[in-house]
Order: structure tokens, then sequence, then C-alpha cells
């Protein structure tokens, strides 16, 4: 790994020195681009900003009112600055209609001051009855009608800041990549909840809607260091989302479905000067204690207690460039994994990342491709960790070492790998070439004593024209484990268009037999395969929104030649008024399995309905499906169904009922059921105040009798300060529970397996 982590370093630190250069050049003409700047007020110009900084011409551009007293964030618009602020009222839709006017007014004020962005919002409303406003945790108002705003501070077009707020004050953030799923009206991609940072906002609902205040820190943000008296340049957007009726949503910027890039289509702030030079430095130290027991083989159930500490540090080397440390970390997890169905799959489960540490930057690390190249939760007991993530220039990097104490966690003390710990490195490098385009590297490496796992390659994702990109992957690996060392492989090539009717993609991968990464998340190696897919969507824009088919068909070898996978589907969707959807889809797939080739016929139907206080979701699905047993694989049926009901009474209240099923039989064996597994899963949230929650999840699953209850109390303050008091219990039927010794058995009784109580703190001391 030592050769690895020099070589990284020794491109990566060439990388920044070369970009450096370039970032003092950039300045240097910003500076001079901007001496005839526009007015306070909103100024459309017809210019276009450059290539270089990839914003279409003709985009909306807005110069904040530098203010030396700033407002006081309390969500009433009565603080004099905003009388000088500059003020935004032109907006339109983007959905239903793009570009057709909006239905209810919006009043913005920007004003900023050498540590803060400041903004008043005013959002009227004809009909306040129906707007949505409820109290739930940070950053889970998705349902309501939020002001969202949008920095893309680099206008390098790779990643953007989402800040929101409800009516309530609830607060939520996130970040968007290129590489993000779409959302909304397939346009403004979904952000990724899970970073967070502090700012202050304040809320209240007034008798024709609501008005806000935000206050966004500057240190909150990485933006390009600018020299004294240069003045910044953003790309920036505002949403209006009204979820009710046929959910509007209004922009700032104006957005056209012909443009699939989101944040090309942001509009311009810029005029920004003398920011505050002061670092932003971090500390978080965390105390958790738990008293949790096991039932033992002889049926006991002994209880220990584990209180335990750690720290976290947080230091912003430059504007744009962060170094995080972190020494004993937390890594318990207070929000549970959704539940999966588990039986008869042929092929691992993927668990997403909840973790804070690896959370923060992640999105530097992420390659879009066949294979999951970097896997955190593969870290699984870090004793500590540092990491250095940020963007200096054109040139995005992230470095990443751990020690895992994880692989070392063994009962057996004469076990010469006890307490033996595994040392993770990962490196990214990437470099922006033009508009949301670039091309990247990266490294990572895992060593255990004997054994080791290196994965090094490069990857390009490039922006043809507003609707056409092309992506390439080429990783390589080695892996050494018991003395065998093996070499593998991954190459991928794909290209899309999006656009307003019509999106398509064409793509092929392989990945060799011996690819491997303990870093990384494999499914399935030993494939080639080709893939396509298009789809088409109308916008009739009545009862019905849009709706349109898609099609998709692939083929899939193994390097022995044989063809082990042939799948086509067709699926139709509607988005229709009232908050409604509905979709329906067939599948006819070939799938080899134990040497025989199964044909396989698949169908789904789906729907669902939103609204204030109720929403339900349901898809039903049945067909053919092999039972995945090596010694006898047959063709069966299988029957499953997804069904979400969640009902709110109040607003501080809502309650989640969801069903998940699996179902098969042997049709030759007349339909005989060999598995009927059901998931019934029961959350209840109640949201007390803005600060403090009170949740319950219990779920059973009936295949292996597991009961789980877990109550959770959750007082957060802001971002990074939160307290936690939970209690987790698990049951299971004692004639289900196979490490018991055989004396104990009584009956199907349920018996307690685990049981926990837990505590944990975190305090965020900011500097």
């Amino acid at each position: 790994m030592n050769r690895t982590v020099c070589w990284f370093l020794a491109v990566a630190s060439w990388s920044l020195v070369s970009t450096n250069q370039l970032e003092a050049q950039t300045s240097s003409s910003l500076l001079t681009n901007n001496e005839d700047a526009a007015t306070d007020e909103v100024d459309i110009e017809s210019t276009s900003i450059g290539p270089e900084l990839g914003v279409l011409a003709g985009r909306p551009t807005v110069r904040p009112t530098r203010t030396s007293t700033p407002p006081r964030i309390d969500g009433q618009l009565d603080d004099e600055v905003w009388e000088t602020a500059a003020k935004l009222t032109d907006f339109v839709q983007f959905q239903p209609i793009d570009g057709a006017p909006p239905s209810e007014p919006t009043e913005i004020y920007i004003a900023y001051d050498s540590d803060n962005l400041s903004f008043g919002l005013y959002t009227r409303s004809s009909d306040p009855s129906i707007m949505r406003a409820n109290r739930v945790d940070r950053d889970r108002a998705s349902q309501d009608d939020l002001l969202t705003i949008y920095f893309d501070t680099f206008m390098d077009q790779q990643r953007s800041y989402d800040f929101d707020v409800n009516a309530y004050n609830v607060q939520g953030d996130g970040i968007i990549n290129i590489s993000g799923r779409r959302g909304r009206g397939g346009g403004i991609p979904f952000a990724d909840r899970s970073w967070n940072t502090l700012f202050d906002s304040g809320a209240q609902i007034v008798e024709d809607g609501f008005t806000a205040e935000m206050a966004i820190p500057f240190k909150s943000l990485r933006y390009p260091q600018q020299p004294e008296g240069v003045p910044h340049r953003w790309g920036f957007q505002f949403v209006r989302e009204i979820k009710e009726l046929n959910r509007e949503d209004i922009v700032w910027a104006p957005m056209s479905r012909d443009v699939s890039s989101f944040m090309a289509q942001m509009g311009v702030i810029e005029g920004m000067t003398n920011l505050s030079t002061s670092r932003n430095f971090e500390i978080m130290p965390t105390f958790t204690a738990i008293q949790f027991g096991s039932l033992q083989t002889t049926g006991q159930f002994p209880v220990d207690t584990a209180p335990e500490g750690g720290v976290n540090f947080k230091y912003g080397v430059t504007s744009n460039l962060v170094a995080d440390a972190t020494f004993n970390p937390d890594f318990s997890q207070i929000e549970s994994d959704r539940p999966q169905i588990e039986v008869n799959r042929r092929f691992p489960l993927f668990f997403s990342e909840l973790r804070p540490f690896f959370i923060e930057g992640n999105e530097i690390f992420d390659i879009q491709g066949p294979v999951t190249f970097v896997h955190t939760r593969t870290i699984v007991d870090p004793l500590f960790g540092a990491k250095l993530t940020g963007k200096t220039g054109k040139v995005a990097i992230g470095i990443l070492a751990a020690n895992d104490e994880g692989p070392g966690n063994l009962e057996d003390r004469n076990d010469p790998l006890y307490e033996k710990s595994a040392q993770t490195f990962i490196g990214r490098v990437k470099y922006d070439l033009y508009t949301e385009s670039h091309i990247g590297a990266i490294v990572t490496s895992r060593e255990f004593e004997d054994s080791h796992s290196t994965l090094g390659g490069v990857d390009a994702s490039l922006r043809l024209s507003p609707n056409h990109t092309v992506g390439i992957v080429g990783v390589g690996t080695r892996h050494k484990d018991q003395g065998v060392e093996r070499d593998g492989h991954v190459f991928d090539l794909n290209l899309r268009q999006n656009g307003r009717h019509l999106d398509w993609s064409l793509g092929a991968y392989e990945i060799s037999r011996d690819f491997d990464t303990e870093v990384g998340f494999v499914r399935r190696t030993d494939q080639r395969r080709t893939r396509g897919n298009i789809s088409y969507r109308w916008f009739p824009q009545n009862w019905i929104i849009d709706w349109g088919p898609r099609f998709s068909y692939g083929r899939n070898w193994n390097f022995d030649g044989t063809l082990e996978d042939e799948d086509a589907g067709m699926d139709i969707s509607f988005s229709l008024a009232e908050n409604l959807r509905a979709n329906t889809s067939f599948d006819r797939d070939m799938e080899r399995f134990g040497g025989i080739n199964f044909l396989q016929n698949r169908y789904r139907v789906g729907g669902g309905m939103n609204n204030r206080s109720f929403s339900v979701n349901a898809s039903f699905d049945t067909g053919d499906q092999i039972l995945f047993d090596w010694d006898n694989p047959y063709l069966g049926r299988e029957t499953g169904s997804n069904v979400s009901v969640s009902v709110r009474p109040v607003s501080s209240l809502q309650s989640q009922l969801s069903l998940r099923t699996s179902r098969f039989t042997d049709p030759a064996s007349g339909n005989a059921e060999v598995f009927d597994v059901k998931i019934i899963r029961t959350q209840t949230t109640y949201q007390i105040s803005n600060p403090l929650l009170v949740r319950n999840i219990t779920e059973y699953d009936t295949f292996d009798g597991k009961f789980d209850f877990n109550l959770l109390i959750t007082y957060r303050v802001n971002g990074g300060t939160v307290f936690y008091v939970g209690y987790d219990d698990h049951y299971r039927p004692e004639d289900q529970i196979d490490h018991l010794d055989e004396q104990s058995f009584m009956s199907s009784n349920f018996r307690r397996t685990n049981r926990a109580i837990f505590t944990k703190l975190q305090y965020l001391f900011r500097y």
C-alpha cells in the first residue's frame, strides 16, 4: 500500500500546484469581467458568461446588497436591511408547464455581509388552507411546500448545495451531483440529504402564505478563494414547491426539459466581495453509553454496559478544502437499514452508508458504473480515520485513510488474527474539462496481515451536447488472499440522451471473473453485458399531466461465451392530477442458473396518491421465478407486493404502515408453497417541537419469526448537536433460535434474543 499511497499523493500534489496557478489567473480575469457589473436589481443579460464557466447565454443575474447590519433571523421581514436589499419578483413555472406564469406570487430579498448570505422570502397563497406544512425532523419535509436555494459555488456544474425551509422552519440541506438521480419534473435532481451543515433560519405562517428568513454562513460552503476586491460569481437557483393539486414548481431562472442539465440552467449571483477569511474549525465530541444483552446457548441472558467516547475534528484548510479527522468514532446507527427480503436471493443485498464521518464529501469518491468501487461500510470498526476533501481550481481531490479493528474482533484469543487491524486507503482525483465533464482517477487499498486488495482506474464523463452524455470507466484490481494472487478488471462505456420527450441510453460493460475489491461492493462477476433502453413522454397537461412508455433490452455473456441472461421489458407510467400516479410493466427474461436456461415472464402494476393527511403507495408483481438451489433449481411462481400507507391526523404526528411480501409456489407439485415471507413495519413519529421528537419502529418478519421494537427520543439543536435516548428489543420463537442448546427449547413462544438501552450525546463546537 505504501507505493500506492505515495504514487497517488505525488499526482495529487502536482495537480494542486498546477491548479493554484490557474486559479490565480482565473481570479484576475473575473475581476476584469466584473468591472461593468449589473446594478443591485435583477439584470437579465443576453451575453454569455463564457463557455469555460458553462453558463448558458441569457441567464438572469442578481447582485445582492452588502449590509453592515445583518437581519435578525426570526422569519419576520421587518428588518431595515430588506428595504434596500436586491429583490426578485419575476418567476416562472417549471412543473407542470415549464415557462408558464406561476399561479401564486413570490418575493425574495437578498443581502450579504462578510460572514453570511441572507435571504428574506415571502410566499403568497390565494388559498392558504391547502398549504402543506408539517412539524418533522430535519431533512424530512420533502412532502411539504418548500422554499429551496441552490448554489453552484464553483460554476463548474459538477455539484451544487441545497438549502430549504418549510413554513414551520424545518431545515433541510444536501448536495446535488451531476451523477445524481433526476427528480422533480425530470430536471431537478434529488439532493443527497446525508450532508449536514449549519445555517440559521426562521419562518412564520401569515394570513396569505408564509414568510421565512435564511442566513447561510460562508464558512458552511466551499467556494473558490478570491483576492481582496475581486467579486465572487456563483450559479444560483430558487425553487418554490406547491404540493397540492398538480404539484407546481416555481423557479427564478427559467428551466426547460429540452435541456437535461439542472445546473446549466441556473442563474447567477455575483458581486460579493471581501468575504470573511476565517477558516471553519469544528470539534465534535461524542459520548455513547450502551447497556446490552444477548441470549446465550445455555438460555441465560447476561447484560453488560459499554460507555465510550470519541471526537471528530474538521478544519477548513482553505475556503474550498476541508480536512477531517476522527478518533474512536461512534459509528452506531440511529437510523436502521430499510427492511429487504433476503430469502431466495442469488446475489448479495446492498445496504447504504449511514455513518456521518464517511458521508461527508463522499460525492467526490462516487464513480458511476456497474460496480460500487467505494463502499465505506467495508470499514467496520475504525479506531481512527482521516480525510481530505475539496477542490482547488479545476481539480477535486479526496483522500481517506482508516485503521479498521473490525477484522480482528474475534472471540478466539488464540486466533493469530485476534485484535489485528486492517489498513484502508482511498484516493480520488477529478479534473473538470468543461461543462459537466471530467476525467478522474481512483486508487483504493486494503491490507490485513498477509492479504491485500488494491484497485486503480480512470473514468470520464463527457457532455457532448445539452442532451447527450458519454461515460467511460476502466478499473483494474489485484487481490491476494491465502497466498493466492489474482488480477481482474472492469470496463464500462455508455451513451445517453435526456430530453423533454425522448430519453435513450446504450451501454456495454465487462467484469472479469477475478475482479475483486475489499473496499467496494461487487454483486456479480464474470459478465460481458450490453444493454439499451428508450422512453418517450407526452405532456397533455390536463387530468393526465404526463405519460409515456419505456422499452429496454439487454444480453449478458460470461467470459466463456455462454449467454447467461437475456432480458426484455416494457412499462408505461402516468402522472395524474391530484397527486396521483400509476404504472404497469411486463418483463420477459432468460436467466441461466446451474447450467439450465430458465424463461421467465413477470407482470407488475403499481400506483399511489399523496395528499396532506393521507398517502398510499402500492405495487404488486407476479410471474415466473427460479428457486436458487444449486442441487435442484427449478422454475416456480412468485407473487410479491410492497404497500405503504401513511396517515397524518395533525401536523406533528405521522404514522406509516408498510408491508412487503414474497410467496413462492411450485407448479410441478400442485402449487405447493415453498415459502411465504411477510415483513410488516410500522413507524410512528411525534414531533413535539422542532428540536424534540419521539419515534417508534416495530417490525415483524414472518419467515424467521423475528419481532423488533425500537423507541427513540431525539433532541436536535442543529445539524451537528443532537442527543439521543433509545431502547431496542428483539424477539424470536424459541424453536427458531438455532444456537440454543436442545434442552432450552420449550415451545414456539417468543423469547428475547437481544436488548439494548443506549444514549448518545454529540455536541458541535464551531469556531
